[in-house]
């Protein structure tokens, strides 16, 4: 049976729940421990940026074994390798409970994320291999739910452990998600892709894995070492473009690549790459500011900052619900223009009251532009995947994963600088506080005009030719 067919014979929703118990155990052990680094700061006695080694040492092996999902699922199989990353995820989850160092709550976090590398990518593609092109969206949608609950719920979770707990709770929390996740799996997945023999573009990895690990380990050193060690930084950042340019090279011209780029060619999934990745980034950058806003400069504790961003949350998980039936139903012209145009007026209004406005006006403007952001994300994500054949779908998982994640790393660490770097200026003429308040709504500011200019290109994806071949995905994307 050829991957890129529906199997109406398993309960799809049952494997829907699968997907979803996955990405929720992902989402809410890494919200958990993200939030985590200031008491990790404390508990082992380190600096911010030995601490950021949590999130980093987590995600450069996720982003590297990304790369390599999509190989493993043809010659694997889906199944078998879906399990296999929640193994491993789950392995380095109970190797962390047990972890008496920092080193080697890093290393365990490396182990999670090669899990997490192989499940991401997949989970998307299994819904794709279950359902039906017309109920995709809604599909999509609802898994998008975990990775929207599942960090709003996770620094509230994280904070209380932490005050009331040790830090290993917060590798043990997500383990009965995971072994539920992998019981059911074995169970509602009926049977396994035949393995088959495929090359494996070892020069594609090798010179990918080299750019990724530069670039991110280069991207990471930029608010903490440019002043005493900018030669090492940029000599990092070198690299990392070098090897993911080379990487690009190679792709174009190997027989067998490692990831096909040239389904870029596409222009439906090559913009909803764009609007898709854009739109991680201001999510991420949304969700930077905020706390900066409410703890760092109005003094805030977590769990009020918390309790503020759990609604935004919400909508944004039933935005994408509603959000991909209408993509099922009427194509992403219905939805993704009023998703991009709420998400750049929500901006701009957090720009002119972020910190001056109660409580209230902040919870309502975060949470229509989670509406929009919901709006966003899956309807440009499920029209690009529909745009493209069944057996591509696992591999441009894999790339939309990468882009969006370096993507995401890019701007929270450029916002972060900017507003250390606007606080700092502002603050020799006004009180501190309002120092910072001015430097997070310029940040918003920016951001509803690189929304705003997104918008132009979501026009390529909505003109009448993409429109009609969106129905047809198996006459779409044939490189």
């Amino acid at each position: 049976m050829r991957e890129d067919l529906i199997q109406p014979a398993a309960n799809k929703w049952a494997i829907l729940t699968c997907v979803l118990l996955g990405t929720f155990t992902i989402f809410i052990n890494n919200s958990m421990l993200n939030v985590s680094i200031p008491s990790f700061m404390k508990i082992f006695h380190l600096t911010a940026a030995e601490a950021q080694w949590i999130v980093t040492g987590f995600m450069i092996p996720m982003m590297v074994t990304m790369t390599a999902t999509g190989y493993l699922s043809d010659v694997l199989g889906r199944k078998s390798v879906y399990l296999l990353g929640m193994l491993l995820f789950l392995t380095g989850s109970v190797l962390g409970v047990m972890a008496w160092n920092f080193h080697s709550i890093v290393a365990f976090r490396a182990l999670q994320g090669v899990g997490a590398g192989l499940i991401m990518p997949l989970g998307i593609s299994i819904i794709f291999q279950y359902f039906p092109v017309n109920e995709r969206g809604l599909a999509t949608g609802i898994t998008g739910i975990a990775g929207m609950v599942a960090p709003a719920v996770g620094p509230t979770l994280g904070g209380f452990i932490l005050q009331f707990s040790s830090w290993h709770m917060l590798f043990l929390v997500n383990i009965p998600t995971g072994l539920i996740c992998i019981a059911a799996t074995l169970y509602f997945f009926k049977g396994n892709r035949e393995r088959q023999k495929a090359h494996f573009d070892y020069w594609g990895f090798l010179s990918v894995s080299v750019g990724i690990i530069s670039l991110i380990l280069g991207v990471n050193r930029l608010p903490y070492s440019w002043k005493e060690e900018g030669g090492i930084t940029l000599f990092l950042l070198g690299i990392g473009a070098a090897g993911l340019l080379g990487f690009i090279w190679n792709e174009l011209h190997t027989r067998v690549p490692l990831i096909d780029l040239r389904i870029f060619k596409n222009p439906v999934f090559a913009v909803s790459t764009v609007i898709a990745s854009v739109t991680t980034a201001s999510m991420f950058a949304g969700m930077l500011l905020i706390p900066l806003l409410l703890q760092e400069v109005l003094h805030d504790s977590a769990l009020t900052t918390g309790l503020i961003l759990f609604p935004q949350a919400l909508m944004m998980g039933l935005a994408m619900t509603i959000g991909g039936r209408i993509v099922d139903r009427y194509g992403p012209q219905a939805i993704l223009p009023i998703g991009l145009v709420i998400v750049a007026l929500m901006s701009f209004a957090l720009g002119l009251t972020a910190g001056r406005s109660g409580i209230l006006m902040l919870v309502l403007l975060l949470s229509i532009r989670g509406l929009g952001i919901g709006c966003i994300h899956t309807p440009a994500t499920t029209a690009g995947l529909n745009a493209l054949p069944g057996e591509l779908v696992s591999r441009a998982m894999s790339i939309n994963n990468v882009v969006g994640q370096i993507t995401a790393s890019v701007a929270v660490v450029i916002f972060s600088m900017f507003f250390e770097a606007r606080r700092s200026l502002y603050s020799i003429r006004m009180p501190i506080e309002e120092a910072g308040i001015l430097a997070v709504q310029q940040l918003f500011l920016g951001l509803g005009g690189v929304i705003l200019l997104v918008l132009p290109v979501a026009m390529l994806m909505l003109d009448r030719k993409n429109k009609v071949t969106l129905k047809s995905p198996e006459k779409i994307g044939q490189l």
